[in-house]
């Protein structure tokens, strides 16, 4: 029989693990001593506890275990290793908050243990696991390769709500509290001496962790060389920090500053709003000097270090050397693949492991692929761009009808959905597919019917295959967006939205190109399926507000029109074809209660129709306001000097 090789210290912390994946700090309020020779009866006392929630990150805890079981494991090749740490890794995603953060303790998150916890490094040596093992380092290329891709989400959630709790005084960055509230992210108290303050020793390892990153975002290089930039305005030169002897005390000694030329130091703690250092006792009192608290407490925590000697001297160099050296592009693309070859095999998995939110642009690559999602993206700078625009497709079947008998509002009504600003599409097919899919029209029970209860949804019904909200500065090139049924291309904001489209194929049903706002189409198709009419604008805000097509080309059924509103709305028809079956009818004000405000904008200049031309769409340029010249009109006429298209 073959023995497997055995690592004392490895197995009392399989000992040790809870039932739910974490490790306790202390037993028998004392730190655990993976080292000591347990009794039979002590391990069965031990093991009785495994169901106890004292699971944290506190002090090392679950982080170092992990780490440990990983080293045991390579060393001995004993399996039970491995799990224990992939249990302890689970545990770690388990804990963290939506917004990224890490509470002190999980499951138990009483008192302030559901802060998100940087003291003592808590939520960084979490964090410092994650990233390892989504790159496969220090050891964990052995634990399992579905642990990837939960860790590098968590880990970009984890690097979002560091950049947002990093403090805020005066409009400027500087570093972290050792604790921040879960929900409002705001520096948080925890015990009663560790008051909301600017932390001299837990923004260290946040710092350090941030320089980790061989892609330097602007926001991470931002907090780096501010928090820096803080730790050298707040040093303190030529003091060390030690026991002093004094025979009168308790134990013979106390703990302060001295003078010693050349040293440097940092408080533990400094007010938010003055910087300078305080400390409090078990009252919870700031004072100006720590000889003015308790002794007990005075000598009982650490109250000055030279965390930050290190990290300014040897680590901000190397760091400053890397980022000088890195070229100023894209931050790295990530790769979509459903059949599992690249980061990620969902387009929503990839969405959220960017933070919300980047001055530099975040390209998402999307293989070719059905791709059965129904997408929200809320974040600014991104690309999502298709590997091929007729076999990368995003579908979904979504009658928008339908939608509202169980929700409010149409957040979700699309098979893409919007809601972050300085967003491309390019190369992609995005469909709503309802319309398509189903035969005949349906009546169901719908709550929001507050008359009989039930609605009919239409085969040829409203069917967004993109809806967005508030998003400003849109580009969609070289794309399909497909419905059978009305609003397929639904960028709606008409108070500052601008929407830019090339090169893309349009079908739909009634008002199936529906922009809010500023709106310019080049060399666009447009097919029409159903419906009295094919495109529609609203430009109620501002007077300028418009939508320009141009170099498009219109086609559908026998008799289908071109357009309609009914609100203000200003349409731009340069270069475009007709189709022969298009209907003699120019864009039409639909009969309504709005307000038109500034009359009917309908401008058209060398525009034709295949069997000859309708009257109504004769030149008259002349007639729109300003009296533009169709030389003149493009995208950087549309939008102005409110966005430059690149």
């Amino acid at each position: 029989m073959c023995l497997v090789a055995q690592d004392a210290v490895a197995n009392n912390m399989l000992l040790f693990q809870r039932n739910y994946g974490g490790w306790p700090k202390h037993y028998q309020e004392q730190k655990i001593n993976y080292k000591k020779v347990y009794t039979d009866v002590e391990k069965a006392t031990i093991q009785d506890e495994s169901n106890r929630n004292d699971a944290t990150i506190d002090n090392d805890a679950t982080s170092k275990e992990i780490r440990y079981l990983i080293k045991a494991y390579h060393q001995t090749k004993n399996k039970k290793y491995l799990t224990a740490s992939e249990k302890g890794i689970k545990y770690l995603l388990k804990m963290q908050y939506k917004n990224g953060g890490f509470p002190q303790f999980y499951p138990d998150l009483s008192s302030y243990r559901h802060e998100i916890t940087y003291n003592d490094n808590a939520m960084i040596n979490a964090m410092n696991v994650l990233y390892d093992v989504a790159l496969r380092r220090n050891g964990f290329d052995a634990v399992d390769s579905n642990f990837i891709k939960p860790s590098k989400i968590a880990v970009a959630k984890g690097v979002d709500c560091i950049l947002k709790t990093q403090v805020k005084v005066k409009g400027k960055l500087t570093v972290w509290c050792a604790q921040h509230d879960e929900k409002t992210l705001k520096p948080a108290k925890a015990r009663a001496y560790e008051l909301p303050s600017l932390s001299g020793s837990e923004s260290v390892g946040i710092i350090k962790f941030l320089m980790r990153f061989e892609h330097q975002t602007i926001e991470i290089k931002n907090a780096v060389e501010a928090a820096l930039e803080w730790f050298e305005k707040s040093k303190i030169v030529g003091y060390k920090y030690e026991d002093i002897p004094d025979s009168t005390l308790p134990k013979g000694r106390d703990r302060g500053i001295i003078p010693e030329a050349g040293n440097i130091l940092w408080a533990r703690f400094y007010d938010i709003e003055t910087n300078q250092p305080f400390f409090s006792g078990r009252d919870g009192i700031k004072r100006k000097n720590v000889s003015e608290i308790e002794y007990e407490r005075r000598n009982g925590y650490g109250w000055y270090g030279n965390w930050a000697r290190d990290l300014l001297e040897k680590d901000y160099p190397v760091w400053k050397s890397k980022v000088k050296c890195q070229k100023q592009k894209v931050e790295n693309k990530i790769v979509v693949d459903i059949n599992g070859k690249g980061d990620f095999k969902t387009i929503q998995d990839a969405i959220n492991s960017l933070s919300d939110s980047s001055a530099t642009t975040r390209t998402i690559f999307i293989k070719k692929g059905i791709y059965k999602e129904k997408i929200f993206l809320e974040k600014n700078n991104v690309i999502l761009e298709g590997e091929d625009e007729g076999k990368t497709v995003l579908t979904q079947a979504i009658a928008r009808d339908e939608w509202r008998c169980l929700n409010v509002d149409d957040w979700g009504v699309a098979t893409l959905n919007l809601k972050g600003s300085d967003i491309t599409l390019k190369n992609l097919t995005i469909e709503n597919s309802y319309g398509f899919d189903t035969d005949k029209d349906i009546t169901i029970s719908c709550a929001s019917d507050t008359a009989k209860h039930e609605k009919k949804i239409r085969k040829d019904g409203h069917q967004m295959a993109l809806r967005s909200f508030a998003t400003t500065r849109l580009k969609v090139i070289h794309c399909k967006l497909k419905a059978f049924g009305g609003d397929t291309v639904s960028p709606w904001n008409v108070e500052n939205g601008m929407f830019y489209f090339k090169d893309c194929v349009m079908e739909g049903g009634v008002d199936f190109y529906c922009p809010r706002g500023w709106a310019y189409a080049e060399n666009c198709t447009f097919i029409a399926h159903i419906g009295p009419a094919s495109i529609w604008h609203d430009g109620s805000k501002y007077e300028d507000s418009k939508t320009v097509l141009k170099h498009c080309t219109f086609k559908g059924f026998e008799g289908f029109k071109l357009g309609r509103y009914h609100r203000d709305a200003q349409f731009y028809l340069i270069d475009c074809s007709f189709a022969k079956e298009m209907a003699d009818t120019n864009i039409y004000r639909v009969k309504t209660n709005n307000t038109i405000q500034w009359g009917d904008r309908i401008y058209y200049y060398n525009c034709h129709r295949d069997g000859g031309d309708y009257k109504w769409f004769e030149n008259n340029l002349d007639k729109a306001k300003g009296n533009p010249i169709a030389a003149n009109i493009n995208a950087a006429w549309v939008f102005e000097d409110k966005w430059k298209i690149n």
